[in-house]
């Protein structure tokens, strides 16, 4: 059974981060209070905690979003919290100058509660209802259209204040009235505009399909006629799988824009300078015309690649965000791109093996523009204290895609390393690190804390990095720890050694069979077997006796050293831009 300290824990942790909790007690929590205070006949001491939480909703709204969220959700959002307090502040009777003024005060309340529950049933419309939300970047116009409509938390809780404090603090009931009408009508002043402004977009979209911010969007891509879009969904941790393309992109002759399905991605992309758009409803992308782009390209297999790849005026390469030998890269959805991007023969290979017959000529060779930058230094004793850069995978979406090492041996690879002491340790998780299983989240906590620890104890500059690109840490780092992933490609265009978790437990000659990119590493099985070998190579302790084999292998999985460059890429696009004039041209 689960501690009542695991319970609170796991209690704030859905209600967000415990920086919300002052303004989650302040509100709710001086509700009660008040009530508690009325039935012991502490009239005036429920007033004061009346007022604290009625100023407390614009802490909540702003410094605690996602326990206002939770509250909305629950029914119990500022109409109901203000009800409440309207109710507590009725018992309390003998704060009132007369009856006169507490019946204003009912009037007044009644008015305000209507108010608010036209915001609230407004910000529900914007939610759920026709408007979809729309954000952009680079592309001109008004083209924004927010979730919801803005909570103004500061204009409603001062409206609050001026319909609760005049009637509790004694005033008489004319003054009630005014000050009541006057908060009434703020709370109105900031909320007309917002429904008027719903109304023009739900009337334009009603008469033409488009609302006028989506219609900005079309004359855009009218006077922009991208030829190249790059489409992708995914959660705000998905953000590498584009981040890793920008360079690449922006560096292609063609006109480029990008198509994110989710927000939270979009607020996460890098800056760049090309054109993009934020559109999560399916309707609405369908409504747009889109017949001058040629060819688009998708880093990722979603569900929500079926709405550009429905057209038939553009033709579809599947690039993926890195290349790895995990099962995700033969997915048996790719069969419905008419390409498949893959750096070296290594890529091809894993479908030949899946046995899903795909043909030979979907392949297109395009090496890995992403590693250009990515250096062969620092080489066996150019530092004095040599750096390990340990950058394991994540859990994967199931058992199945489960490669990691960070479970199954990441605190005690860290601690061989640390216990060596003759090498620096950064350390660098996947963003998705946690998102499945909580326990690896664990994992992550002891790790951060042992090298924090070691650093102090030391001085030696271990590092935990969670945000950033990976290529300029292995540009500081002579050996790399990792597991099954596109990080090993990568990493073996500096030719360096590295070690590979063995996650299936089988032998190092079936290990390396089924999982090629692991050919040259030194292979680490349980209880983190194998690092000391490691650790011997990297400090000169014993010879390198892989290197050889890097440089084919690097070969193998990323094409030869003149394909893993932005000019090889860029040739790709082009030629695969003129075989869809040649072959979709009847459709445009």
């Amino acid at each position: 059974m689960a501690s009542p300290a695991h319970f609170v824990r796991a209690l704030v942790t859905r209600l967000g981060r415990s920086s919300e909790l002052p303004g989650l007690l302040l509100v709710n929590g001086t509700i009660l209070l008040a009530l508690l205070l009325v039935v012991l006949d502490l009239d005036l001491a429920a007033v004061i905690a009346l007022l604290v939480s009625t100023a407390a909703e614009w802490w909540l709204e702003r410094r605690s979003p996602v326990s206002s969220m939770l509250l909305r959700q629950a029914s119990a959002g500022p109409p109901l919290r203000f009800a409440l307090r309207v109710i507590v502040a009725a018992v309390a009777s003998t704060q009132f100058a007369d009856g006169p003024a507490l019946h204003a005060f009912l009037l007044v309340a009644l008015l305000m509660i209507t108010v608010l529950c036209v915001r609230a049933l407004h910000a529900e419309y914007r939610r759920i209802g026709p408007l979809k939300p729309m954000r952009t970047r680079h592309i001109p116009g008004d083209t924004y259209i927010e979730e919801e409509p803005q909570s103004r938390p500061l204009l409603v809780t001062v409206a609050q204040l001026g319909a609760l404090a005049p009637a509790v603090l004694g005033a008489p009931w004319w003054a009630v009235l005014a000050v009541g009408a006057a908060a009434v009508a703020l709370v109105l002043a900031g909320t007309v505009p917002e429904l008027l402004t719903s109304w023009r977009m739900r009337t334009a979209k009603r008469a033409t399909g488009f609302t006028p911010q989506l219609s900005s969007v079309q004359r855009f891509i009218d006077e922009y006629r991208p030829e190249v879009v790059v489409h992708l969904s995914g959660p705000d941790t998905a953000a590498y799988q584009i981040n890793t393309w920008i360079e690449a992109l922006e560096a292609l002759d063609q006109r480029v824009m990008v198509v994110l399905r989710d927000h939270p991605l979009f607020e996460r992309m890098a800056a760049s300078k090309l054109p993009t758009l934020s559109l999560p409803a399916p309707g609405e992308l369908l409504m747009l015309d889109f017949s001058t782009v040629k060819v688009a390209l998708y880093p990722a297999n979603t569900g929500n690649n079926i709405h550009l790849l429905r057209l038939p005026t553009m033709m579809s390469a599947f690039i993926g965000h890195g290349d790895s030998d995990k099962s995700a890269s033969n997915n048996p959805f790719s069969r419905v791109y008419d390409e498949l991007w893959v750096a070296g023969e290594a890529g091809a290979d894993r479908y030949r093996r899946s046995g899903m017959h795909i043909p030979e000529d979907q392949f297109r060779f395009v090496g890995r523009p992403q590693v250009h930058a990515i250096e062969p230094t620092p080489r066996i004793g150019e530092q004095e204290i040599p750096t390990v850069l340990y950058a394991p995978t994540w859990e994967g979406v199931n058992q199945h895609q489960e490669y990691s090492s960070l479970r199954a041996i990441g605190v005690q690879l860290i601690d061989a390393l640390l216990a060596d002491g003759s090498v620096r340790v950064v350390y660098k998780p996947h963003p998705f690190t946690g998102q499945r299983d909580a326990k690896y989240r664990v994992a992550h906590a002891v790790i951060s804390r042992r090298l924090d620890d070691a650093k102090a104890r030391t001085g030696i500059d271990h590092r935990v990095v969670t945000g950033g690109a990976l290529t300029g840490w292995m540009n500081q780092s002579t050996a790399l720890v990792s597991d099954i992933s596109s990080v090993l490609s990568d990493w073996l265009a500096g030719e360096k050694p590295y070690a590979v978790f063995n996650h299936e437990g089988s032998s190092t000659k079936q290990f390396r069979e089924d999982y090629p990119s692991s050919a040259a590493a030194t292979i680490l099985g349980p209880q983190a077997t194998g690092v000391e070998e490691l650790l011997d190579v990297v400090t000169g302790r014993a010879p390198d006796v892989l290197a050889e084999y890097r440089s084919k292998l690097a070969t193998y999985l990323l094409g030869s050293p003149e394909q893993r460059t932005l000019e090889a890429f860029r040739a790709a696009v082009t030629a695969f831009v003129e075989r869809s004039d040649a072959e979709r041209a009847i459709y445009r």
